[in-house]
């Protein structure tokens, strides 16, 4: 008889399932798209006054802002773990990385001064672990050149015959 018991308990616990409050979970799945980057560089210089250039398009004059953005393709494995009734879906994500760079130059130039360049790539940035495909993300940044006076042969003097 205890066997018969033991079945049958077994088969309720199994046919119920989880219970309410607990959490559901999916397999691991898969994922590739584009995720949106945005990132505000607020450019400063020492001297301030040094006109800003994006790729050889100027920008404006330090101190300014220079807003960025990139879609780049990210993939990895994401798992989905559905709430009880009235709470929110949560995601783990592993594997995760992003497919190629997206590399943006500043440049800096004023006159009297050397032209510095600083390359900000959105990928190191915005770490890919903790991004999912299909969403937007925005950072704040600040870049400061140092900038310094440019050597400049002294005047030649002329010479009496």
């Amino acid at each position: 008889m205890k066997l018969k018991e033991l079945f049958f308990v077994l088969a309720v616990v199994t046919a119920a399932g989880c219970a309410a409050d607990e959490e559901a979970w999916s397999p691991w799945c898969d994922f590739r798209g584009y995720c949106r980057l945005k990132l505000a560089v607020q450019v400063e210089s020492k001297p301030s006054g040094a006109e800003v250039y994006l790729d050889h398009d100027f920008k404006g004059t330090t101190p300014c802002t220079v807003l960025l953005e990139a879609a780049p393709i990210i993939i990895g494995q994401k798992q989905i773990i559905v709430s009880p009734v009235g709470g929110s879906d949560r995601y783990f994500i592993r594997n995760s990385r992003y497919q190629g760079e997206t590399p943006y130059t500043l440049w800096v130039m004023k006159d009297g001064y050397e032209p510095l360049s600083h390359t900000l790539i959105m990928e190191q940035i915005f770490p890919a672990e903790a991004l999912l495909h299909d969403k937007l993300y925005e950072k704040s940044v600040t870049v400061t050149f140092e900038l310094e006076e440019r050597n400049l042969p002294p005047p030649s003097s002329a010479e009496a015959d």
